[in-house]
């Protein structure tokens, strides 16, 4: 049993909630298959509107929401980052590219969701990658090589089109077995299912 984890690198919610499906996942002792996608892609195939692109009002509940979420859970949060949205294509190459190698690769998830979010970092920048895939014990010149590989680009794009197939909305969405969640507020959900299963 394992939990897929569909995301972008630039998701808030993905932020306000990747620590604790972590913690939720070491609980039960599931691993998780993290698949960083194509958001804009994904929206446009699923039509809805970015939320960058929503409207004012629509825009102020969501930094309600998060500034909320972010206090329970005891994280920083700008609900304006300075780089949001950005350009994540090579981040989440990086993040396919660490998962080749066999490493965890929850440390680099975290602290690239973070630097948009509590960090004001462009994740679009080699500069700013490079620095965060050392402090998470990958080699930057390596990992930003391979990002850039053939190989790597088409597990993206695999990840981006399973997630469409799927039926995904929106980031982050978790499935344990065929069971599909969606948002970082349903992870009580997410841990009843897998209780129920362990317990089948």
């Amino acid at each position: 049993m394992r939990i897929v984890h569909y995301f972008s690198p630039m998701s808030g919610y993905a932020y306000l909630g990747f620590c604790e499906l972590v913690r939720l996942a070491a609980r039960h002792g599931v691993a998780i298959d993290h698949r960083p996608v194509d958001i804009a892609r994904l929206f446009n195939a699923v039509e809805t509107t970015a939320p960058a692109k929503q409207s004012p009002a629509r825009l102020g509940w969501r930094q309600l929401d998060m500034t909320r979420w972010a206090r329970r859970r005891g994280l920083m949060l700008n609900v304006a980052p300075k780089f949001w949205p950005v350009d994540t294509s090579l981040a989440s190459r990086c993040i396919v590219a660490a998962q080749m190698t066999g490493q965890p690769v929850a440390g680099l998830i975290a602290s690239l969701l973070s630097a948009v979010w509590a960090r004001n970092e462009d994740i679009a920048s080699e500069r700013v990658l490079s620095v965060i895939a050392a402090s998470n014990g990958f080699d930057p010149q390596i990992l930003l090589q391979a990002a850039a590989s053939a190989e790597v680009t088409a597990a993206y794009e695999t990840n981006t089109q399973n997630a469409i197939d799927a039926g995904v909305i929106g980031s982050p969405t978790i499935f344990v077995g065929s069971a599909m969640f969606f948002g970082q507020d349903r992870l009580d959900f997410v841990e009843e299912e897998l209780t129920a299963r362990k317990a089948a």
